[in-house]
């Protein structure tokens, strides 16, 4: 997190996505806020700095989904580069200085200040809602992120007691304020109704289409993933069940179809927009072979592709060998260094659709039993029936078949309260799985005095 203070200035980034030409909006670097924000069009061009923002290759760009598959898998990967803070990450041995735990920290609290910054001056943009609902989408996702990697899980303890982040929910005043920069860590139950209430804003505000920017659809999906992390079953389910059921998303055909594209799919719910001129794909940076322009880092273990049938699509499609003989097996879901990055993709809502209704209790929702939800995957890849009575057990295999290398690996393990063993036996709720608070915010920030990760 880097510190808010008379030096702090606001990236306005345009280039990830193109704003309408009636908005006259010329790039610029860097400029302070009350000079550069005095219209709409100023507005709206700040909020395309958001959504670059949370592009960042330290956010959705690649280290918010690499970070969470690192620390939870369970056999699953290997780490096979020559960078020590991703490599300590995997082996669960960080310590306070850990680099990619401080570039994520720092980038997320950015996308959070731009978010800020926004609605400080909604009223230059004629307080318009839909422009209030996308800034709290950037705003509740990323601190959805930071809670969920940097504090105990939602059932480990009290929520209520347990620290969670620090909420910075003003924007960077530029005159130095200690009263405003250094503050301390809220609790993880404060970080959660901040992230419900800012999501159910954009549920509620932003339209059905709206382009490649967040949707109501969007705010649903990710109300769903909070929702399934609380284990609250019953409100994750029904939103799911809305998603599938509205009409504007569908399936790819085929499993790899929905990977690799330059352009959103029929099953993106919400994706990052890469280009040539700008966006960054860590993913495929650390997960494609050298053949794709990658560095092959991330590595899929025996163990894991043993869990495929060998029929299933998403084995003989999305996994492929780096060189003959090399026996090195990599994801095939980012071979595109230039490829959009799909955050949510209905596949996702199918399964927790399917954990809901086996798990919430009472009358189901949707059309669906868990086992016609999982079997239309299973359809869909190719691969044998589905259990006809599937278990958790069931689903969670499938979540890990299906949605392998997007960054629900350490959430999934948390949230079934699963032990790893690759470096363990390590429980869902050791201090390993959790990301230290970055030193440099310890040393500079007074108001998190006392306040690190147990273990750091």
């Amino acid at each position: 997190m880097k510190l808010f203070n008379n030096k702090t200035f606001i990236a306005l980034s345009f280039t990830l996505i193109l704003v309408s030409c009636d908005l006259d909006i010329k790039p610029v670097d860097s400029v302070v806020p009350e000079d550069a924000i005095t219209d709409a069009a100023s507005v709206q061009a700040l909020l395309v700095g958001g959504y670059d923002a949370l592009s960042d290759d330290d956010l959705y760009g690649g280290w918010i989904q690499m970070t969470s598959d690192l620390l939870g898998t369970n056999f699953d990967l290997n780490w096979g580069g020559t960078f020590f803070d991703p490599r300590d990450i995997w082996q669960k041995v960080m310590t306070a200085n850990n680099g990619q735990a401080e570039a994520t920290w720092t980038d997320g609290y950015e996308a959070i200040n731009i978010a800020n910054t926004v609605l400080a001056n909604l009223d230059k943009a004629g307080n318009d809602p839909m422009i209030e609902g996308e800034a709290k989408f950037i705003r509740g996702a990323v601190y959805f992120e930071l809670v969920r990697l940097y504090a105990k899980d939602w059932a480990d303890g009290n929520p209520a007691v347990n620290l969670g982040v620090p909420l910075k929910l003003e924007a960077t005043n530029m005159v130095y304020d200690p009263n405003q920069n250094f503050i301390s860590r809220n609790t993880v139950e404060e970080v959660y109704d901040l992230v419900l209430s800012d999501l159910e804003t954009a549920e509620a505000n932003l339209p059905e289409e709206n382009g490649f920017f967040a949707t109501t659809w969007a705010a649903k999906a990710m109300l769903a993933r909070v929702h399934l992390q609380r284990r609250e079953y019953d409100e994750a389910r029904i939103l799911a069940n809305e998603i599938i059921e509205s009409g504007y998303f569908e399936l790819a055909d085929r499993v790899d179809r929905c990977f690799n594209l330059d352009n959103n799919n029929s099953e993106d719910i919400f994706a990052i927009q890469v280009t040539p001129q700008d966006g960054i794909n860590d993913l495929q940076t650390f997960y494609a072979s050298r053949s794709f322009n990658g560095r092959r880092d991330i590595r899929t273990r025996g163990e894991f592709r043993a869990l495929f049938d060998p029929s299933d699509e998403r084995y003989t499609r999305l996994i492929y060998e780096d060189g003959a003989g090399s026996g090195r097996y990599l994801s095939g879901k980012y071979k595109d260094q230039f490829a959009n990055i799909s955050v949510i993709r209905l596949a996702e809502m199918y399964l927790i659709r399917a954990e809901g209704n086996l798990l919430a209790g009472g009358p189901q929702v949707g059309p669906n039993t868990p086992h016609d939800d999982l079997q239309i995957l299973r359809d869909r890849a190719k691969a044998p029936a589905a259990a006809a009575s599937p278990t958790i057990d069931d689903i969670m295999l499938e979540r890990k078949l299906e949605l392998a290398f997007e960054g629900h690996f350490v959430h999934d393990i948390r949230r079934t309260e699963t032990t790893i063993d690759q470096f363990g036996p390590i429980s869902w709720d050791a201090d390993e799985l959790i990301l230290p608070v970055p030193q440099r915010e310890m040393d500079a920030n007074p108001g998190l005095s006392g306040q690190q990760n147990a273990g750091y």
